[in-house]
């Protein structure tokens, strides 16, 4: 397990009438004097992203972790639980409300006011987290020295929003049924043939049947099913709901990010295609710039990529900014 000794784990109420009772859950690893980095993933992703006393792994291995490329001791690692997701972050209303990268972007501002920290030297997200760091750097500029993005634009591409879109209705159609964690679990199973490519099943799976009792099944279908048990094991339906609509929902002016960032492409990305990534880049106002990486892996290229991108972490926070 990850020593976690010296971590600090918490909850910041926010603030406002509306918000009563809605807090985000954080997590610190690291010497608070060192340079303050936000890091977050996905969707899925939490805010333990250098492990947790109780067994949980740090969901970026390779990549963020005491012997990896972001490492607390040199940085102060921050990560948080997302609104209206699955861990410790809590929001109001009945169904699925309403939350946006904004409001996400808002939740880690409450945290850094908790905290004492006047300003991020980085923020390092990814897909998901890269979408909210845009959201941050457009509404707090003034509390980001730089972003680093990877496989994350300002707009949900129409294709992903479609497929999102019935990955929920799969979700609802088994809530009503009184069989939500079948749904949800077809649903990432879903989700998972967007996040890589057919490129890479195509290297990974045979396409010969398995023959059990008669019946035929297949090696990739055995995958998706065993990735759609665990996410059912640590997400409800509504939590896959709040956070799958916020991505659709999102959406930045990159006029108004007035931060150095740097966007991480990657060219076999479906649902964050490099021609989306290009088209923000050129929006920035004269602060971006955009690297552009080979893989089979997709979307998951992240994190599956750790050397590429714990080359590329490495040079950016170690990069001067001007301005």
């Amino acid at each position: 397990m990850i020593s976690v000794t010296g971590a600090q784990f918490g909850t910041v109420d926010l603030a406002g009438p509306s918000a009563a009772g809605e807090r985000v859950a954080y997590a610190s690893y690291g010497p608070e004097d060192a340079p303050a980095v936000m890091v977050l993933g996905g969707i899925s992703a939490h805010r333990f992203v250098c492990g947790h006393e109780d067994g949980t792994q740090g969901w970026w291995p390779g990549v963020v972790g005491p012997e990896d490329p972001l490492a607390p001791g040199p940085y102060r690692l921050l990560g948080i639980d997302y609104i209206g997701g699955a861990g410790g972050s809590c929001v109001n209303g009945p169904g699925v409300p309403v939350v946006t990268t904004d409001d996400q972007a808002n939740g880690v501002k409450a945290v850094l006011d908790h905290l004492g920290i006047d300003s991020l030297h980085a923020w390092v997200g990814a897909s998901y987290g890269g979408m909210v760091g845009l959201a941050f750097g457009a509404l707090h500029s003034d509390r980001l020295e730089r972003l680093l993005m990877f496989c994350a634009a300002h707009r949900s591409h129409p294709m992903a929003t479609g497929l999102r879109a019935l990955q929920r209705r799969i979700v609802e159609l088994g809530t009503d049924a009184g069989r939500e964690s079948e749904g949800l679990a077809l649903a990432r199973e879903l989700a998972m043939t967007t996040y890589r490519t057919p490129e890479e099943f195509e290297k990974r799976f045979v396409s010969v049947p398995i023959w059990e009792e008669g019946s035929p099944h297949f090696a990739v279908e055995k995958y998706l099913k065993v990735q759609g048990e665990r996410f059912v094991q640590r997400f409800d339906g509504r939590a896959f709901a709040i956070l799958s609509q916020s991505l659709d929902l999102h959406n930045v002016d990159p006029a108004l990010v007035r931060v150095p960032t740097t966007v991480v492409s990657v060219d076999s990305d479906t649902l964050v295609p490099p021609w989306l990534v290009a088209e923000m880049v050129r929006r920035l106002p004269g602060t971006g710039r955009t690297i552009r990486v080979t893989s089979n892996f997709g979307h998951d290229a992240f994190l599956k990529e750790k050397t590429v991108v714990g080359r590329v972490i490495r040079h950016v926070l170690a990069e001067e900014v001007h301005g």
